[in-house]
Protein backbone atom coordinates (compact mmCIF):
# COMPACT_ATOMS: atom_id res chain seq x y z
CA UNK A 1 0.00 0.00 0.00
CA UNK A 2 2.86 2.37 0.68
CA UNK A 3 4.76 1.85 -2.16
CA UNK A 4 1.58 2.62 -4.16
CA UNK A 5 1.24 5.61 -2.44
CA UNK A 6 4.90 6.82 -3.03
CA UNK A 7 4.07 5.75 -6.59
CA UNK A 8 0.80 7.78 -7.14
CA UNK A 9 2.25 10.47 -5.40
CA UNK A 10 5.59 10.79 -7.68
CA UNK A 11 3.31 10.37 -10.56
CA UNK A 12 0.97 13.24 -9.37
CA UNK A 13 3.75 15.51 -9.16
CA UNK A 14 5.07 14.70 -12.33
CA UNK A 15 1.98 15.03 -14.25
CA UNK A 16 1.80 18.35 -12.43
CA UNK A 17 4.60 19.76 -14.39
CA UNK A 18 3.02 18.75 -17.69
CA UNK A 19 -0.46 20.23 -16.36
CA UNK A 20 -2.27 17.04 -17.40
CA UNK A 21 -3.82 16.41 -14.05
CA UNK A 22 -7.34 15.57 -13.54
CA UNK A 23 -10.17 17.53 -11.54
CA UNK A 24 -10.07 15.23 -8.78
CA UNK A 25 -5.79 15.13 -8.96
CA UNK A 26 -5.87 18.65 -8.89
CA UNK A 27 -7.96 18.81 -5.98
CA UNK A 28 -5.76 15.83 -4.04
CA UNK A 29 -2.37 17.91 -4.52
CA UNK A 30 -4.50 21.46 -3.11
CA UNK A 31 -5.75 19.41 -0.28
CA UNK A 32 -2.31 18.04 0.73
CA UNK A 33 -0.88 22.07 -0.01
CA UNK A 34 -3.08 23.31 2.31
CA UNK A 35 -2.29 20.71 4.79
CA UNK A 36 1.89 21.32 4.60
CA UNK A 37 0.82 24.89 4.60
CA UNK A 38 -1.23 24.07 8.02
CA UNK A 39 1.68 22.42 10.11
CA UNK A 40 4.11 24.96 9.04
CA UNK A 41 1.74 27.99 10.02
CA UNK A 42 0.96 25.98 13.04
CA UNK A 43 4.92 26.18 14.14
CA UNK A 44 5.03 23.52 16.66
CA UNK A 45 2.50 24.22 19.01
CA UNK A 46 1.12 21.16 20.04
CA UNK A 47 -2.80 20.48 20.70
CA UNK A 48 -3.17 20.00 24.61
CA UNK A 49 -5.53 17.33 24.08
CA UNK A 50 -4.38 14.48 22.43
CA UNK A 51 -6.76 11.93 22.36
CA UNK A 52 -4.75 9.03 20.78
CA UNK A 53 -1.25 7.81 21.76
CA UNK A 54 1.86 7.99 19.43
CA UNK A 55 5.52 7.42 19.10
CA UNK A 56 8.38 7.42 17.25
CA UNK A 57 10.82 4.77 16.20
CA UNK A 58 13.57 5.56 14.58
CA UNK A 59 16.62 3.49 13.04
CA UNK A 60 19.98 4.72 11.88
CA UNK A 61 20.80 3.11 8.57
CA UNK A 62 24.35 2.39 7.44
CA UNK A 63 24.16 4.89 4.93
CA UNK A 64 24.27 7.59 8.42
CA UNK A 65 20.37 8.54 7.47
CA UNK A 66 17.65 7.60 9.95
CA UNK A 67 14.46 6.14 9.04
CA UNK A 68 11.39 7.29 11.24
CA UNK A 69 7.76 5.81 11.66
CA UNK A 70 5.12 8.10 13.47
CA UNK A 71 2.92 5.39 14.81
CA UNK A 72 -0.95 6.32 15.95
CA UNK A 73 -2.64 4.01 17.75
CA UNK A 74 -5.18 3.33 21.35
CA UNK A 75 -7.91 5.57 20.27
CA UNK A 76 -10.09 7.48 22.96
CA UNK A 77 -12.66 8.28 20.73
CA UNK A 78 -14.49 7.40 17.57
CA UNK A 79 -12.11 8.73 14.42
CA UNK A 80 -13.39 8.60 10.77
CA UNK A 81 -12.00 9.44 7.69
CA UNK A 82 -8.61 10.02 9.33
CA UNK A 83 -6.08 12.14 7.31
CA UNK A 84 -2.57 12.71 8.75
CA UNK A 85 0.83 14.13 7.49
CA UNK A 86 4.54 14.31 8.99
CA UNK A 87 5.75 17.30 8.06
CA UNK A 88 10.15 17.97 8.51
CA UNK A 89 10.47 21.63 8.15
CA UNK A 90 14.37 21.31 7.54
CA UNK A 91 13.35 19.55 4.35
CA UNK A 92 12.73 21.61 0.83
CA UNK A 93 8.92 21.52 0.62
CA UNK A 94 9.29 21.92 -3.57
CA UNK A 95 11.40 18.76 -3.88
CA UNK A 96 9.99 16.58 -1.04
CA UNK A 97 6.60 14.62 -0.36
CA UNK A 98 6.09 13.92 2.94
CA UNK A 99 4.73 11.40 4.47
CA UNK A 100 0.60 11.18 4.53
CA UNK A 101 -2.26 9.30 4.68
CA UNK A 102 -5.91 9.48 3.40
CA UNK A 103 -4.87 12.75 1.57
CA UNK A 104 -3.30 11.36 -1.56
CA UNK A 105 -4.78 7.73 -1.94
CA UNK A 106 -6.11 6.46 -5.55
CA UNK A 107 -9.11 5.38 -4.58
CA UNK A 108 -11.25 7.77 -2.94
CA UNK A 109 -13.53 5.62 -1.35
CA UNK A 110 -10.54 4.35 1.07
CA UNK A 111 -11.41 5.60 4.73
CA UNK A 112 -9.03 5.36 7.78
CA UNK A 113 -11.14 4.86 10.65
CA UNK A 114 -9.89 4.17 14.58
CA UNK A 115 -12.93 3.09 16.69
CA UNK A 116 -11.65 2.08 20.40
CA UNK A 117 -11.42 -1.47 21.09
CA UNK A 118 -11.77 -2.37 17.59
CA UNK A 119 -10.06 -3.84 14.56
CA UNK A 120 -11.98 -4.71 11.67
CA UNK A 121 -9.54 -4.18 8.27
CA UNK A 122 -12.88 -5.47 5.99
CA UNK A 123 -14.80 -2.45 7.15
CA UNK A 124 -11.62 -0.48 7.67
CA UNK A 125 -11.82 0.06 11.06
CA UNK A 126 -7.97 -0.26 11.98
CA UNK A 127 -6.00 -0.65 14.97
CA UNK A 128 -3.08 1.99 13.91
CA UNK A 129 -1.53 4.55 11.47
CA UNK A 130 1.94 5.09 10.31
CA UNK A 131 3.70 7.78 8.62
CA UNK A 132 7.22 6.77 7.86
CA UNK A 133 10.05 8.89 6.11
CA UNK A 134 14.06 9.01 6.53
CA UNK A 135 16.15 12.23 7.78
CA UNK A 136 19.95 12.79 7.09
CA UNK A 137 20.15 15.23 10.08
CA UNK A 138 21.25 13.73 13.38
CA UNK A 139 18.77 15.72 15.45
CA UNK A 140 15.31 16.28 14.02
CA UNK A 141 11.61 17.71 14.73
CA UNK A 142 8.74 16.09 13.12
CA UNK A 143 5.57 17.89 13.39
CA UNK A 144 2.53 16.12 12.72
CA UNK A 145 -1.39 17.13 12.22
CA UNK A 146 -3.79 14.49 12.61
CA UNK A 147 -7.94 15.50 11.33
CA UNK A 148 -10.92 13.25 11.66
CA UNK A 149 -14.52 13.22 11.69
CA UNK A 150 -17.29 12.26 14.72
CA UNK A 151 -19.49 9.38 13.55
CA UNK A 152 -22.33 11.40 12.06
CA UNK A 153 -19.14 12.63 9.44
CA UNK A 154 -19.94 16.39 10.20
CA UNK A 155 -17.58 17.85 12.52
CA UNK A 156 -14.43 18.18 11.79
CA UNK A 157 -11.51 18.05 14.87
CA UNK A 158 -7.60 18.48 14.52
CA UNK A 159 -4.59 17.92 16.50
CA UNK A 160 -0.80 18.93 16.15
CA UNK A 161 1.70 17.66 18.04
CA UNK A 162 5.37 17.06 17.26
CA UNK A 163 8.24 14.06 17.54
CA UNK A 164 11.67 15.14 18.18
CA UNK A 165 15.42 12.97 17.79
CA UNK A 166 18.81 13.47 18.63
CA UNK A 167 21.27 10.98 17.33
CA UNK A 168 23.59 10.75 21.11
CA UNK A 169 26.68 11.82 20.43
CA UNK A 170 28.89 8.53 21.31
CA UNK A 171 26.49 6.38 19.99
CA UNK A 172 27.54 4.65 16.56
CA UNK A 173 25.54 1.56 16.18
CA UNK A 174 22.73 1.30 13.37
CA UNK A 175 19.59 0.13 14.49
CA UNK A 176 16.73 0.67 16.32
CA UNK A 177 16.68 3.72 18.64
CA UNK A 178 14.31 4.88 21.54
CA UNK A 179 12.71 8.34 20.61
CA UNK A 180 12.69 11.22 23.41
CA UNK A 181 8.65 11.58 23.35
CA UNK A 182 6.00 9.13 23.58
CA UNK A 183 2.49 10.75 23.52
CA UNK A 184 -0.05 9.88 25.56
CA UNK A 185 -3.81 10.74 26.34
CA UNK A 186 -3.77 13.96 28.88
CA UNK A 187 -7.05 15.31 30.32
CA UNK A 188 -6.61 18.62 31.51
Amino acid sequence: MRKLLIVFTCLVFTLTACDKLSKEDKEKVKIYESYVNAVVNNKGIESTYIPFEYKMNVIKQKDKSYRYEIEISNSHVAMYDIEAIAVDQHMDMNENVFPCIGILEEDDNVQYNMIPYQSRGEKNFIKSISLDAVSKQEQFTINVMVTWKDSSLQKQSRVFFNCNYAQDKNDTANGLKETSNEGKNVIE
